[in-house]
């Protein structure tokens, strides 16, 4: 395995990164900045539009636009004209703003709210021609949302990130409806917290250790592996590259209790490389 800094650059709050496998392109945001970032390829130059409020997740759609989580609600951001435009207004019921959302292979999305600590919270799919339904009302903050094939069951799995859980629900995207929540990985063990996700073409779910510094994979069979990494607080991975075989990594550059100040690394755009596995392309939102 090899961990490679990309760029020289600093994400000091980096999240969401999706790779679009039809531009190439890795897309991130930075909490902090208010701002998307992209890289062609991959690689630098490290490419930026400001949006008017913090964004959060990203979610790619059939065309070249992308969905993202900002204060308001899901706006559709094109990168290319430098504009943003309100999509849908949060539900009332959300409690606040979303956090990390992804799209489910169906034409929708799933994401859920923000928070940075206990409190109420829940997960919602979103259709843009039937709206938002409510998935799960018991979620405080939502992260690493994604659909995955496991045990041949479509499965709904993301983190609940102050409870310290990944969950899994048997998924009908078609429908917006889920079954029995079941846990499927705990980071308590782990010595962290749930972040940011993403799956691999075998079925493993990696999933970010916040306060531990790793990454851990969990298949249909529990905890698969684990993967130290150099700064505390690794916030998101997406596999990209042309085989989809590099898996990009970001991370938060601000002390989040820790004892020790900030590893040098933290902040840094990386990539992993010669993990075994490949990933998958991102599922899309259907904008119409």
């Amino acid at each position: 395995m090899e961990l490679t800094r990309i760029g020289e650059f600093m994400v000091p709050w980096g999240e969401s990164l999706r790779w679009d496998d039809r531009r190439d392109r890795l897309y991130l945001v930075d909490c902090m900045g208010q701002c998307l970032h992209w890289l062609e390829a991959g690689e630098p130059p490290l490419e930026t539009m400001a949006l008017p409020s913090m964004a959060t997740g990203v979610v790619l759609t059939e065309d070249h636009r992308l969905v993202v989580c900002l204060a308001d609600g899901l706006h559709v951001v094109d990168s290319d004209a430098g504009t943003t435009e309100l999509l849908a207004p949060y539900p009332e019921g959300m409690g606040g703003r979303a956090n990390d959302a992804n799209a489910d292979g169906s034409g929708n999305l799933v994401t859920g709210t923000l928070n940075l600590g206990p409190a109420p919270g829940s997960v919602w799919w979103f259709s843009a021609l039937e709206g938002w339904r409510l998935l799960d009302d018991d979620i405080a903050n939502t992260n690493g949302p994604l659909v995955a094939e496991l045990g041949g069951e479509t499965t709904l799995v993301l983190a609940d990130t102050p409870v310290g859980v990944v969950y899994r629900y048997p998924y009908d995207g078609a429908a917006g409806t889920v079954g029995e929540r079941r846990v499927l990985g705990d980071h308590a063990p782990l010595g962290g917290a749930p972040d940011g996700a993403t799956a691999d073409a075998d079925g493993g779910v990696w999933s970010c250790v916040l306060g531990r510094g790793a990454l851990a994979r969990f298949t249909e069979d529990g905890l698969d592996r684990v993967v130290e990494l150099p700064m505390a607080n690794p916030s998101d991975v997406t596999f990209g590259g042309p085989g989809l075989d590099r898996l990009f990594l970001t991370s938060i550059a601000l002390n989040l209790g820790e004892e020790a100040p900030p590893a040098p690394e933290a902040g840094w755009v990386m990539a992993v490389e010669g993990l075994g596995v490949v990933g998958r392309p991102e599922a899309r939102f259907r904008l119409a």
